[in-house]
């Protein structure tokens, strides 16, 4: 019964190391294949495989199978859109080693507490599943509290409800735990004691891990209604300068009339300088009148109103746009989409060193819209696999906004940096 509980001890350490290292790998970087067979796979070869070494008892050898691992799935298994693999295999080892410090503060806590209650004489199977089950205890509580967000460095911060539910959970499994130890003292065996231990790290495991991820879901959310927010008002924008636009129009073609009866009225022999004087106003007045790239007035104003943007900042443009049907999209969603994609090319742009352009081609294919935007740029900063800005945080953010409004007609972004070049690839199904 011992060797079987012994064998329990390592599976359920193995078990717990192994998914805490696949969950930080799977949230941090992309896959680099979509068969989700493989990575099932490869937690459950790397768990059996320390599961193994984990039974020979050679600590040494135990850590050194989890940097061999861990090395290897996540240099060959993932990737990063500014790939850098070295950094990648770095942070995943300084996790190994920060876990393992983690398990090694435990089991002394674990003697400390011991001490202090005045307990010894422990059987030793008992004594080696309470090192197991209290560091692991103390690793994840300090993954999840500490480690995980100084790795990550992730934008969601712990609410203080989240700290709370943290204490809450360590508080009363610590408890759970030093009342289970009164029941190995003076070499007493209870290995139903034992499994109940087990059980609780395994509960304490799920348990944060949801409370994060419900934590992590309501900063997103309310992030997102900020943005929709922000949204609609680019909208009301957008549509009031339609308006302004509408009546501008109206107002050019009358001075337009104005302008010719002025040429008529002259005589021949000033019939040259009354032409310079009309063309030099039609010139003056022609910035005012959008330029029609679409069906799709919305999309004619916020284009027109961009590419006044670029000019002011140096920046060519080069709009081709084929006869598309932009009907089926919602106003408010061309300017979320259009709006976020075109200030962060005009941003990416302006910063670049160099040529300084954004070419949008906007076509049909079959019952699909793509969209192309291209833009020259210089470094850009990659975060959660989406592009942020250096004038800080919270910047870009409106390609969550973005992906959102894609969402609707079950479409697709497409991100990509290519040297100097920052392509955006839209795929809209109409």
């Amino acid at each position: 019964m011992d060797k079987i509980l012994l064998a329990i001890c390592n599976g359920l350490s193995c078990f717990i190391i192994c998914t805490i290292l696949f969950q930080f790998m799977n949230e941090r970087y992309k896959k680099s294949y979509s068969n989700k067979t493989l990575y099932i796979a490869a937690e459950i070869a790397m768990g059996i495989a320390a599961f193994g070494i984990n039974m020979l008892n050679f600590a040494i050898l135990n850590l050194l199978i989890w940097f061999v691992g861990v090395g290897v799935t996540v240099y060959f298994l993932y990737y990063e859109d500014a790939d850098r693999p070295i950094r990648r295999i770095t942070e995943c080892e300084v996790l190994v080693l920060c876990m393992s410090v983690c398990e090694t503060l435990g089991v002394l806590l674990l003697h400390c507490f011991l001490q202090i209650c005045g307990i010894s004489n422990i059987d030793v199977v008992m004594q080696y599943c309470l090192e197991v089950t209290f560091s692991k205890l103390i690793m994840i509580f300090l993954y999840y509290v500490l480690i995980n967000r100084l790795i990550k460095r992730t934008e969601a911060a712990c609410s203080r409800e989240q700290y709370i539910i943290y204490g809450i959970l360590f508080f009363y499994s610590l408890v759970n735990m030093l009342v289970i130890v009164q029941n190995f003292r003076d070499g007493q065996k209870s290995y139903l004691s034992a499994v109940n231990m087990g059980c609780i790290v395994l509960a304490d495991l799920y348990l944060l891990y949801y409370v994060k991820m419900a934590d992590e879901k309501r900063y997103y959310e309310n992030r997102v209604k900020a943005l929709e927010q922000q949204a609609k008002m680019q909208y009301e924008y957008y549509l009031a300068q339609t308006e302004k636009y509408s009546q501008t129009v109206r107002i050019l073609h009358d001075v337009d009339k104005h302008i010719r009866a002025i040429e008529n009225l002259y005589g021949t022999e000033r019939e040259h300088t009354a032409g310079e004087y009309a063309e030099a106003i039609r010139s003056t007045l022609a910035p005012l009148i959008p330029i029609s790239y679409t069906e799709n007035p919305i999309l004619n104003i916020l284009l027109t109103d961009k590419n006044a943007v670029m000019q002011e900042k140096g920046i060519h443009s080069d709009i081709k746009i084929d006869n598309v049907d932009l009907s089926y999209i919602e106003p408010i969603d061309i300017t979320t989409i259009f709006g976020n994609l075109l200030d962060n090319a005009i941003e990416a742009a302006a910063n670049a060193d160099g040529d300084k352009y954004i070419f949008i081609k906007i076509s049909a294919y079959h019952k699909m819209t793509v969209v192309h935007i291209e833009n020259s740029c210089g470094k850009v900063k990659w975060k959660k696999r989406m592009p942020v800005s250096d004038k800080g945080k919270g910047r870009g953010i409106g390609l969550l906004n973005v992906k959102q409004s894609i969402d609707k007609y079950d479409g697709d972004l497409q991100l990509k940096q290519d040297g100097n070049r920052f392509v955006a690839d839209l795929f809209l199904n109409s």
